[in-house]
């Protein structure tokens, strides 16, 4: 998870103490340990679903959720995470969230079916969101004013690091040891992270002002229960429960807005009034179900049609990480020099393109033009990832920044989960429209043709959410570089 845009709202300096020298860089180390492991975990499972899928001889539709299932709650549960540090204690929580997650690591390890994982990677996320809602918050209390963009330059690194690393890591764990291992190798770096944090992060003293109020549960509750219905009522639209779920989350989104509509929100609701904040949070959202579909799909596509060991298979989705790194710092400048939109516009028209002619592919795509594919892909994030979040920021107040980098960093993990879902429930329906039922057993000699016919169609519905994002890409009117 992209940890480097995560930033909460700090709520004054006097909870923290800037430090210098060796405990600078030590307690740097300490707190993005954790983001290290998350944003690792967010890719390194991936590669291994295939591995997965003839073990426990399951369809992709149960698989999706070993993902979902983790992103799901991250989302439902983040914007709370960060004001329960407020009130307790940021050190504190920060480091009960490392020990959840490490626990959780430890449960999927042990897990004997896909049930116990999937609820192992559910307990697992909750402590994924408390390292997530904490880490920028803690950077930004410990170093100096002067110091705070390098860090948070460095903590990009970090999340790049973590994202670049998982998928090769998994591959090659998956293939010497099994899947099991792509977890065993949280124990000990979440031992560290978690001595490391009471070791060498500050006490950080909880909000007083904060405490005297009530906790928003009413609204956090009503947060996490749009959002699953939401994702629950999109991976079963091809039924009528489907359907009924997202009548359901129609109504809880309209309680939601009707209760959050005031400023001491849990998420408040008064910053999608203005409609630069809300289109370009729908273009964000649409990137991140577009990047989720060949993350998803395409080590399932590796394994079934080009037969490809795991190891290679996670050294084949390198590409798209690596084009992004070289590529955003570039993007970047070039929003900076003509502003806004024609960088991400033209990064959100090569992510659809990109979709078309994946779908448009005749035959089995060879290995070169998925590698070729991935990195226009990475050059597409790279284009469209920067402008997207300063036209976010550029939306709001000043005051709100805060505010708005958090419901960015929920917007990520809805946008992922949602991708994954959609890409397994897309499957589904093109296999129910060529007869084959929702769930065509992986084990029918025939199974490869019928993926590849899924496969092309979920990249055609891609291009259509590709024009979503474009519509929705908009130029902040408190913006003084767009265009």
């Amino acid at each position: 998870m992209d940890s480097s845009k995560m930033a909460l709202p700090v709520r004054g300096s006097r909870q923290g103490t800037t430090l210098s020298g060796r405990a600078l860089w030590l307690s740097f180390a300490a707190a993005t340990t954790g983001t290290f492991m998350v944003n690792v975990d967010s890719s390194v499972v991936n590669v291994a679903l295939p591995v997965m899928q003839h073990q426990f001889v399951l369809p992709i539709a149960t698989l999706e959720w070993v993902v979902s299932a983790y992103l799901l709650v991250i989302t439902g549960i983040l914007p709370m995470a960060g004001q329960v540090a407020d009130r307790l204690g940021r050190r504190e929580v920060f480091s009960v969230g490392i020990g959840i997650f490490t626990l959780g690591s430890l449960l999927c390890a042990l897990s004997p079916n896909v049930t116990w994982l999937i609820l192992a990677r559910t307990f697992q996320a909750v402590g994924g969101a408390t390292i997530m809602a904490n880490v920028m918050a803690i950077i930004a209390l410990v170093f100096p004013p002067d110091r705070r963009g390098q860090a948070l330059g460095l903590i990009g690194s970090v999340v790049a690091a973590g994202t670049l690393a998982g998928p090769p890591l998994g591959g090659i764990l998956t293939a010497v040891w099994g899947w099991r291992s792509i977890f065993w190798i949280n124990i000990p770096v979440g031992v560290w992270g978690i001595w490391g944090s009471l070791r060498y992060l500050p006490k950080f003293q909880p909000d007083p002002g904060l405490r005297r109020q009530p906790f928003d549960w009413l609204g956090a509750g009503l947060f996490l229960a749009t959002t699953s219905l939401l994702q629950f009522g999109l991976t079963n639209i091809h039924r009528w429960l489907g359907w009924l779920l997202l009548g359901l989350m129609g109504l809880t989104l309209w309680v939601f807005v009707r209760v959050e509509s005031h400023d001491g929100a849990l998420v408040p609701v008064r910053l999608f009034k203005e409609w630069a904040f809300s289109a370009n949070m729908i273009a964000g959202l649409a990137y991140w179900m577009l990047m989720m579909f060949p993350a998803f799909l395409l080590p399932f596509y590796l394994h079934t049609e080009l037969n490809l060991p795991v190891g290679l298979i996670g050294l084949s989705l390198i590409p798209q990480a690596l084009a992004m790194i070289v590529v955003s710092p570039w993007g970047g400048r070039w929003m900076d020099r003509v502003g806004i939109l024609l960088p991400a516009r033209t990064g959100m028209v090569l992510l659809g393109s990109v979709d078309v002619a994946m779908g448009l592919w005749p035959g089995i795509m060879p290995l070169w033009i998925i590698w070729l594919f991935l990195a226009l892909q990475g050059v597409a994030a790279g284009l469209f990832s920067s402008p997207n979040s300063a036209a976010i920021l550029g939306a709001v107040k000043k005051r709100d920044t805060g505010l708005a980098s958090s419901l960015m960093a929920t917007q990520r993990n809805l946008g992922r989960a949602m991708g994954v879902g959609l890409a397994s429930v897309l499957l589904s329906v093109i296999w129910v429209f060529h007869g084959l039922g929702p769930t065509p057993s992986h084990q029918n000699p025939l199974y490869a043709l019928w993926f590849r016919w899924g496969f092309r169609g979920v990249f055609w519905a891609g291009a259509g959410f590709a024009i979503v994002g474009l519509l929705t890409t908009v130029r902040p009117k408190a913006s003084e570089g767009g265009s």
